[in-house]
């Protein structure tokens, strides 16, 4: 824990770093700053945990640095001073303070402070929800769904994070029109030394607001890429965003399984076709095998409406579950989309595809359970031959 105490009197600091110590936050003595070179010698700093700024006999000349102070730690600025005064209490507090704290009861005022503050943070810490997407076979488009998804949730006030998990064929970048200097191969190079700031560094950010995690930009990078650097990318996402996006591969390998496992949502994304729907069969007894709750898990129906394709009907008969989402088939619109390198949530937002998508992505975006009630995998081998006569000789 990185914490900087801002002080000019010597026995103040030391109080200061007695009850820090005893909340496990040591501070050394090189982060004791003086109040008029704490901002310019933390503005550089990447990861600041904690300021405690007490007030000089200059009141105003305390109050000045305030702003940038919070500026460098959002949330984790104390105050420390007087009380007799309070339109002091109320200027620190209005220039970026968190709390202050009564010098003339440093410890126990100080000791409670941190309190508060261990408090907040453990209720907001809760990780950001994770949506995997995952297409069973090739040509589902579900990367142009995550893509989509991504940008939509990004449209309103929280941002979103996109990780490309298709190391060998990966499209968002294409898909967004970004050209990423750094890739999950990089996060897993240097995963050793992986925290927040480099996590941020290694981010591209669409118009949206949405920032991609690159798929690896050459194929030899891609053996670089393990599941515990995979595991520790996504650890640091769900500390900084509170929706994250992954577009998979249907290879079940250890880096893809380590998403899936820690998914809130599975969005399984196919076509209304006999090789797609025994593809999707076949995922779903997979994730089933991985003890992955059923309850995350939702079909997402691509390119509905073609001619010929499996009724609707009959393809929930043979997966046993319901279809969440039908995104409707309009290959001229979603193909001109993608060669541009634009979302079809912003490209024509008011088309049946993008509202079908805003409409998923509103669904899934949300803290609540998805799925409640779905029927158990158990047998659907059993029936899948049956129902296929079945079906055939329904169309």
């Amino acid at each position: 824990m990185s914490v900087y105490i801002v002080s000019e009197d010597e026995a103040i600091s030391s109080r200061i770093r007695s009850v820090l110590k005893f909340h496990k936050a040591d501070c050394p003595s090189s982060h004791v700053l003086p109040i008029d070179q704490a901002a310019p010698r933390l503005s550089g700093e990447a990861n600041v945990d904690l300021i405690v700024a007490a007030l000089p006999a200059d009141r105003e000349r305390g109050l000045g640095p305030l702003p940038e102070l919070a500026r460098i730690a959002p949330g984790r600025l104390l105050v420390v001073g007087p009380t007799s005064d309070s339109r002091l209490v109320l200027g620190a507090l209005r220039r970026g303070g968190n709390d202050y704290v009564d010098s003339a009861d440093l410890e126990a005022e100080l000791d409670a402070a941190l309190g508060r503050m261990a408090e907040a943070t453990s209720k907001s810490a809760a990780p950001g929800r994770l949506i995997a997407v995952l297409g069973p076979s090739g040509g589902s488009g579900s990367s142009t769904i995550a893509a989509n998804l991504a940008a939509s949730l990004a449209g309103g006030s929280r941002p979103v994070c996109l990780f490309d998990m298709k190391l060998e064929s990966g499209d968002l970048a294409a898909l967004l029109d970004l050209r990423p200097s750094f890739t999950i191969a990089d996060i897993c190079k240097n995963a050793g030394r992986l925290d927040k700031a480099m996590f941020e560094r290694s981010l591209a950010t669409h118009d949206s607001g949405a920032r991609l995690l690159a798929a690896p930009a050459n194929l030899a990078d891609v053996r670089a890429v393990r599941a515990e650097g995979v595991a520790q990318a996504l650890g640091v996402a769900r500390t900084m965003f509170p929706l994250i996006v992954a577009d998979l591969d249907h290879s079940f390998r250890d880096e893809q399984t380590a998403i899936l496992r820690q998914a809130d949502a599975v969005l399984i994304v196919f076509r209304l076709d006999f090789a797609s729907l025994r593809n999707v069969n076949r995922t779903i007894e997979h994730l089933n095998a991985l003890s992955i709750s059923r309850d995350a898990v939702r079909l997402v129906v691509n390119r509905s409406g073609q001619p010929g394709e499996v009724p609707a009907s009959k393809a929930e008969e043979a997966l046993r579950d319901k279809i969440a989402c039908f995104i409707p088939d309009d290959p001229k619109l979603v193909n001109r989309a993608n060669n541009l390198g634009v979302p079809v949530v912003i490209e024509a937002p008011k088309s049946k595809v993008a509202l079908s998508l805003a409409a998923l992505a509103k669904s899934v975006g949300v803290s609540a359970a998805v799925g409640k009630g779905r029927a158990t995998a158990n047998g659907a081998s059993h029936g899948w031959r049956l129902w296929r006569k079945s079906a055939r000789a329904a169309l």
